[in-house]
This record gives C-alpha cells, sequence and structure tokens, in this order.
C-alpha cells in the first residue's frame, strides 16, 4: 500500500500504521509513551489505537467489533489508572470518547 498522508499530522493513514500524537507511539500491539515502552493488554492497546486513530474525532463501542458499552468504559478506566493525567482520551458526552487534540 502506498502512503497516505493524515491532514491534520502528516503521517501515513494506511490501517495498521502506527499512530504518533506528541509523546505516545500507538501500534497495533504497542505502546510507547516518551519513548519509554508501556506494556498493556491487547485489548487496552487496541482501544487507546483506535482512539487515537480518530484523531480527535469521538469513538464509541460500535467503531470496535466486539466491544459492548460497558466494555469501553472499564477499558477507559483501566487507561486512566495506568497513565492518570497523562492520558490525553476524553469524554464526549453523547458521543464517546476522543484524543484531547490539544495534548
Amino acid at each position: 500500500m502506498s502512503h497516505i498522508p493524515c491532514p491534520h499530522c502528516g503521517g501515513n493513514t494506511v490501517t495498521g500504521t502506527p499512530v504518533t500524537r506528541g509523546k505516545w507511539w500507538i501500534g497495533m500491539t504497542e505502546v510507547h509513551y516518551d519513548q519509554e515502552r508501556i506494556a498493556l493488554p491487547r485489548n487496552l492497546v487496541r482501544v487507546l489505537y483506535a482512539i487515537a486513530w480518530a484523531n480527535g474525532e469521538a469513538i464509541t463501542h460500535r467503531d470496535l467489533p466486539g466491544t459492548g458499552e460497558g466494555t469501553l468504559a472499564t477499558h477507559i478506566r483501566a487507561l486512566r489508572r495506568t497513565f492518570g493525567d497523562k492520558l490525553p482520551v476524553r469524554n464526549v458526552p453523547g458521543r464517546g470518547y476522543a484524543w484531547d487534540t490539544r495534548a
């Protein structure tokens, strides 16, 4: 597949390509923050990747096959416990969760 530039960051938008947002590097199977690999269960990596991939647009459980509404909320809570204030994910009332592009 050829490189398809993201209109926001200039990165590659081909599905599966790692996403870079500030100090974050998020691949399909691993996460790095400030150049340090963070060990996370695959399901949390998948959620964080989907949110980062959407680049500020809200996602819901419907955007993650096999994930229920309550499961997504549980995953977000686990990510917040792991990263605390560093996690640039915000709740968008009535719409889901989004990457905070101000981070």
